[in-house]
């Protein structure tokens, strides 16, 4: 009898280890340089699980529809004067569109994001800044852990100085959206998805935001909203499920709910973060700016081991061949037409470091 209960108690231990409550802390999070592929699926048919202790996810049957590329960076690559603060940025796609972070041994925050848009009269870079920080997750992260986050996003004033299809000219535009967050880590258990199988913790998202968009019109003279529109629009409410594993560095999983409580889409990290090109030998970071350019643009990388950098149209024919002889090199792009163009860092043994494109708009 006595050896029945020590069996029994063994496998109930070895239960409990295979599907074990797990604690997550800043050292969880991608670091430079990592690069993460997500998948989308944009008609799940997997759930969001219930509440709770040792809990099971089976969404395996989950799709790609669509995939992002996402690189970490460090901050100090990619300086920008309104995320002074931020000591992790994200790079999103190719083009130069960054989230500025914070990972501290207290949590991950986002201070916000730099971008290119086009309202209609060609690409231009805004910054969208957290006022205060969007605390994304609290360290160390258990279950039963709960935070709330209060901020407001905001852009410079924009001037338009055209009608962008609106029937009147615009002036200058300014947008802002106040947000209401509450966090729980409602359950833990194992999730399986594509990748694998993880111990994980989900963290239950709800987040209510106001929408502001303010416009000033030359026929009037001042600040005024859209027509059509009040200056604050009703709230719009979300409810998100993410799913944290240790060691992998970004969130394996993450459902968006309808207002009907189903799924209405979900992310799913594609394969485990890789090592990005410029961890490699022979590799090299580059920072591109300003993007879109119009007179010149800077290319910050590391003279050590860039010894040229080429310029191609879009055609792939070398239009500029630039000698690095500093970490900052200015080139001249006053006579290049508007378009997308590409480069190529070349090592002093014509090894090619890192690609890239970006778009002159004057």
């Amino acid at each position: 009898m006595k050896k029945i209960l020590l069996l029994a108690s063994a496998l109930f231990l070895f239960a409990l280890g295979a599907n074990a409550q797990i604690t997550i802390t800043t050292a969880d999070i991608a670091a430079p340089i990592k690069i993460i592929y997500q998948s989308n699926d944009t008609m799940p048919t997997v759930s969001q699980g219930s509440f709770g202790i040792s809990q099971t996810w089976n969404m395996s049957a989950l799709n790609t529809h669509t995939t992002d590329t996402m690189t970490f960076v460090s901050a100090s690559w990619v300086p920008n004067a309104s995320f002074s603060s931020a000591n992790l940025a994200m790079k999103q796609g190719w083009q130069n569109n960054y989230a500025y972070l914070v990972n501290s041994a207290t949590g991950l925050a986002s201070l916000g994001s730099a971008g290119t848009v086009d309202f209609g009269a060609g690409p231009f870079t805004i910054d969208q800044v957290n006022s205060p920080a969007d605390q994304l997750m609290n360290f160390p992260g258990n279950y039963l852990t709960t935070f709330t986050s209060n901020f407001l996003t905001t852009t410079p004033k924009i001037y338009l100085g055209f009608d962008p299809g609106v029937g009147f000219v615009i002036d200058t535009i300014q947008i802002h959206s106040g947000s209401s967050k509450t966090v729980e880590i409602d359950a833990w258990g194992s999730l399986t998805t594509p990748l694998g199988t993880y111990n994980v913790l989900r963290a239950k998202e709800t987040i209510i935001k106001y929408d502001t968009t303010d416009i000033c019109l030359l026929a009037l003279g001042g600040w005024n909203p859209i027509p059509g529109f009040t200056p604050q629009l009703s709230a719009d409410s979300t409810t998100t499920y993410t799913f944290w594993a240790n060691g992998v560095g970004f969130p394996l999983a993450s459902l968006t709910m309808d207002s009907t409580s189903n799924v209405r889409s979900a992310t799913w990290l594609q394969a485990l973060p890789a090592v990005g090109i410029n961890e490699q030998t022979n590799a090299t970071v580059v920072n591109v700016f300003p993007n879109p350019a119009q007179n010149q643009i800077n290319f910050t990388v590391e003279a050590q081991k860039v010894a040229a950098i080429q310029i191609l149209d879009i055609t792939g024919r070398m239009i500029d061949f630039i000698l690095v002889t500093g970490d900052n090199v200015v080139v001249d792009i006053s006579k290049l037409a508007n378009g997308v163009y590409s480069y190529t860092l070349v090592g002093a043994d014509n090894a090619i470091l890192n690609r890239g494109k970006f778009t002159i708009a004057k």
